[in-house]
């Protein structure tokens, strides 16, 4: 209960509310804190918080903490901005535009400033048809490696080329579309740039995507890409920050009929639902019946919000595969395939001769130096602690996941 007492207010600071609430101790404090970084949330915590009623009551080691992601998110950030508005300058002098996706777009466009949303490498969309030209002016710029792989053989696999980096500099991933060409999804390319809006980067020309567009890319790259991994807790963060920021014109209407155009209505209304219930996003309940979808869908949002909450558990495979086990004979088998290698793998581990005696005493060695180790794992597995019930939980909703997601990628 202390914890979600921590989460409760936490998460009304996410939503923009920062409502007053109940005094935290120390330790509820530090769980935030942990929280809030775990799911790369810290800067947007720490501002939403300052800016809070609860300012005078954070812990000074909680708020020096998180200033100091959010001040690393601020310096991060600037140069990731000044750096993509040099690029795209660059692209601008032979006529190709430009579209700043995913993390770009958010940290300074919709966030209220871009230390508020962290991101690391440099997402650009350019026409299909200037693909090469473009890539060949960063490789004149100095990015590589060379040489680069077939342009046509990786973009029939990849929604992006080859990643492009150089010393110093932000990774760079230029993009022709925002799906992977082997979905299910029929995406209007010629659509997203008639709809895509010009503003400036620091004097420079480039385009945004349309807000029902952003929306459904994120919503796509959270669940179909990602599977409600890799921090998906910000993603649904970025989804409500979207939503809040263009409510006066979005058209819901549109977006439900896109969405299903596209064949990518399941995944945008699981999506959009698990957002609502997390956040309280206000999403119109007449989208969720004009997206077209299915049981299976409204099956897998427990699923996706029990995994994007619970904690990870840091426990090396064979310890969870041990705790997934029930019967005697059938954990007592794995504990003996792992523990008991052939004779070849443990003449390896412990540099033996190829003498099969000196082998034997190596076992007992072997079985001394797990137990020193891994014996807390061990015991851990064996009991099924609490924290190892919950990892398997989350392991069972990760396969849940995936299965929804190949189920629906194949027209289900």
């Amino acid at each position: 209960m202390s914890r979600l007492a921590a989460r409760r207010l936490w998460f009304s600071h996410l939503r923009g509310e920062a409502l007053p609430g109940p005094s935290l101790s120390q330790s509820q404090w530090s769980f935030l804190a942990e929280e809030a970084l775990h799911h790369q949330l810290a800067a947007l915590t720490y501002r939403r918080l300052m800016d809070g009623p609860l300012a005078d009551s954070v812990p000074a080691a909680v708020a020096t903490r998180l200033r100091a992601r959010y001040l690393d998110t601020a310096f991060k950030n600037a140069v990731l901005l000044r750096r993509t508005a040099e690029l795209a300058a660059e692209l601008a002098k032979e006529g190709i535009p430009v579209i700043l996706l995913k993390g770009l777009h958010l940290a300074r466009f919709v966030y209220a400033e871009p230390a508020l949303r962290s991101m690391t490498d440099i997402d650009l969309l350019v026409p299909r048809e200037r693909l090469a030209e473009a890539e060949r002016i960063f490789l004149s710029l100095g990015y590589g490696p060379l040489p680069r792989p077939d342009l046509e053989e990786y973009t029939a696999r990849s929604n992006h080329l080859a990643k492009l980096h150089k010393p110093g500099a932000p990774v760079l991933e230029l993009h022709w579309t925002i799906e992977l060409p082997t979905s299910p999804f029929h995406i209007d390319l010629d659509g997203l740039w008639a709809r895509a809006r010009a503003t400036e980067l620091q004097g420079v020309t480039v385009f945004l995507l349309a807000p029902e567009d952003l929306l459904l890319h994120l919503a796509l790259h959270e669940s179909y890409h990602h599977g409600f991994a890799w921090s998906a807790l910000k993603g649904l963060v970025d989804l409500d920050a979207v939503v809040v920021r263009h409510a006066a014109e979005l058209d819901w209407t549109v977006l439900a009929k896109r969405a299903n155009t596209w064949g990518a209505s399941g995944f945008i209304y699981t999506t959009l639902r698990l957002v609502k219930e997390i956040l309280g996003t206000p999403i119109p309940t007449a989208t969720f019946e004009a997206l077209r979808h299915d049981p299976g869908d409204e099956a897998v949002i427990e699923a996706a919000r029990q995994h994007v909450l619970s904690p990870e558990l840091k426990l090396p495979e064979p310890y969870l595969e041990l705790a997934g086990k029930t019967g005697l004979r059938e954990r007592w088998s794995l504990i003996r395939r792992r523990v008991f290698l052939p004779r070849e793998s443990m003449q390896q581990i412990y540099g033996l001769g190829s003498s099969r005696a000196s082998v034997y005493p190596s076992y007992l060695r072997r079985v001394a130096d797990l137990l020193a180790r891994r014996g807390h794992l061990l015991l851990h597995s064996l009991l099924r602690t609490r924290t190892v019930r919950s990892g398997l939980e989350r392991e069972a909703n990760r396969r849940r996941i995936e299965r929804w997601i190949q189920h629906r990628s194949q027209g289900g």
